[in-house]
């Protein structure tokens, strides 16, 4: 009789403090899991830039040289870096590079990579510097060019081109990826 009155006691209290569900572990595509196990398996021989990582962005818009808006997008991509010749092939998690071709190409100075990206639909070309500060972080920064600024960013421009189509904007992305696997 005493277990009769406490489950009802339980049930209203349960739903008075919102008792919310564990959280689901985060969502890991096939291919990226398919990459993770080859880093674990080859750990001891993997170049220092190998591995997953996770994208975070700050984008920082001009018009006419004068900062209009500035947003950053935490965790915006995962990315795959994988040693491929004599160049470090960069995929998405999925493992595919379906709206771009990127690879990372060393330099002389083992912490100083060129980021090298072509944009399949644009046919934009980025080459830039990535530097990889304490083999845990790579920090880029670039001009988005204008084909991919129209094709990616819209929603970051905001109503800025829908008052005036004509104004002169700058989109200016600064980049930190954290490597994520393996630590």
């Amino acid at each position: 009789m005493r277990n009769t009155y406490l489950f009802p006691f339980l049930m209203i209290a349960g739903c008075q403090f919102n008792i919310a569900p564990p959280m689901e572990p985060q969502y890991i595509p096939v291919a990226e899991k398919h990459y993770r196990n080859y880093f674990e398996r080859n750990r001891e021989d993997l170049d220092i830039v190998e591995g997953v990582w996770t994208e975070y962005v700050v984008g920082s818009l001009y018009e006419d040289g004068k900062l209009i808006q500035r947003k950053e997008i935490p965790q915006k991509a995962r990315w795959v870096v994988i040693k491929k010749g004599a160049q470090y092939q960069i995929l998405n998690e999925y493992g595919e590079q379906n709206k771009f071709v990127a690879s990372f190409k060393p330099t002389r100075d083992k912490n100083i990579f060129t980021f090298d990206c072509l944009f399949l639909q644009s046919k934009d070309h980025i080459r830039v510097k990535a530097t990889l500060i304490e083999g845990k972080r790579i920090e880029m920064a670039y001009d988005a060019p204008e084909g991919i600024f129209a094709e990616h960013y819209s929603e970051f421009m905001g109503e800025a081109l829908k008052s005036d189509p004509a104004k002169t904007l700058q989109l200016y992305w600064q980049f930190n990826w954290l490597k994520t696997f393996p630590k």
